[in-house]
């Protein structure tokens, strides 16, 4: 995407818990959720979605065109049409609104340069024909608004949050599941469901990494949770990775998992956890209720089996340090929430540089 971001330090043991962590996809997701269900995304379908617009300055007309510039990105997303030739095109073409431009379209190609904003501007700049490619709807709204109809349309909001955790706690977040298909971790639901958002966004608005951490966010905003900014630059890996399995159990394995995070980001970021691994329909702190109940002396028990969910399970109530925290959470709603916010930002940017606030 033109950044200099990477992950090439973190503060999480690479690979660590997650082998079994996502091994069972079909308890997070519903009947309903297969590739044959996936829905449409804006724009239309991708045959109808990229169109080629000509226009020829050579007789002084204007453009007519504002476009957003932004040096990181791929695309010059259109402002506004303001008359001139861009206007002519439309008026010329107004039978056909698959050849039309519009504000939220985006161009990809001026003059078969691509990838490369900066020249792409200076050509509409200095040449007297552009020969423009576009695509339609590609813009940051039309992401958070196709990620927000999947979410209402098909409930997977926990396979979505414990998508962007397991990618993050593998080290550094990096989409390097996306190649490993058929291994423990990949859940084939959750990506055919964003393939439709993938195929188009990524990597023309964003990689896939950023496109998982923006996901998650908002899937913890819909389901009642805090609105966590997303941040953007994540590069995404060229390969898979181990994922390698715990040895250990309890808080000392966490801490170690963990390295630089503090008890209070460790114990807070459980309830993420606890809703990726168990499905509920809210984001609250029912997870720190629920251990409040039990006694140091008592085994947890609940629903999910993946390794970390257990380590948590356990320290929780066990460790004499995490077991002051979690009640706190367990009481308050907005402590937890604001603790939660601080450590999940951080989880999501382990190891990523040079991260940027507009997408």
């Amino acid at each position: 995407m033109g950044n200099s971001a990477s992950c090439c330090t973190s503060d999480v043991q690479p690979g660590a818990g997650f082998a079994d962590a996502a091994s069972e996809p079909s308890t997070v997701l519903d009947d309903s959720l297969t590739a044959t269900n996936a829905l449409p995304v804006s724009g239309g379908p991708p045959e109808t979605r990229v169109y080629k617009v000509t226009l020829n300055k050579s007789d002084g007309g204007k453009l007519g065109l504002d476009v957003d510039y932004m040096a990181e990105r791929r695309v010059l997303p259109i402002m506004g049409i303001t008359g001139g030739l861009s206007q002519k095109w439309n008026d010329d073409n107004v039978n056909n609104v698959n050849m039309q431009m519009n504000k939220g379209d985006s161009i990809i190609t001026v003059n078969e340069i691509t990838n490369n904003v900066s020249l792409m501007l200076e050509k509409c700049k200095t040449e007297q024909v552009l020969e423009l490619t576009l695509i339609k709807a590609m813009t940051y709204d039309f992401l958070v608004s196709d990620i927000e109809k999947l979410l209402e349309a098909k409930r997977c909001g926990p396979a979505l949050i414990r998508l962007s955790w397991q990618d993050s706690i593998s080290g550094c977040p990096n989409a390097a599941l996306r190649h490993s298909v058929g291994s423990e971790g990949y859940d084939p639901n959750i990506m055919a469901l964003l393939k439709p958002i993938t195929d188009k966004y990524c990597p023309l608005l964003c990689s896939q990494a950023d496109l998982w951490a923006l996901a998650a966010n908002i899937a913890i905003r819909v389901m009642g949770g805090p609105e966590i900014p997303a941040r953007f630059g994540r590069v995404d890996a060229e390969q898979g990775s181990e994922v390698a399995r715990l040895d250990g159990s309890g808080a000392d394995q966490l801490r170690a998992i963990f390295k630089t995070f503090d008890d209070k980001a460790i114990v807070a970021l459980a309830g993420a956890l606890s809703v990726a691994n168990q499905n509920p329909s809210s984001f609250d702190n029912s997870y720190y209720k629920e251990l409040a109940s039990k006694s140091s002396s008592s085994k947890p028990e609940f629903k999910t089996a993946a390794h970390m969910q257990l380590l948590y399970d356990a320290a929780l109530v066990e460790d004499p340090e995490f077991k002051l925290l979690a009640p706190k959470y367990a009481e308050g709603l907005k402590v937890w929430t604001a603790d939660f916010t601080q450590a999940w930002s951080a989880l999501q940017e382990l190891g990523a540089s040079d991260l940027r606030d507009i997408l």
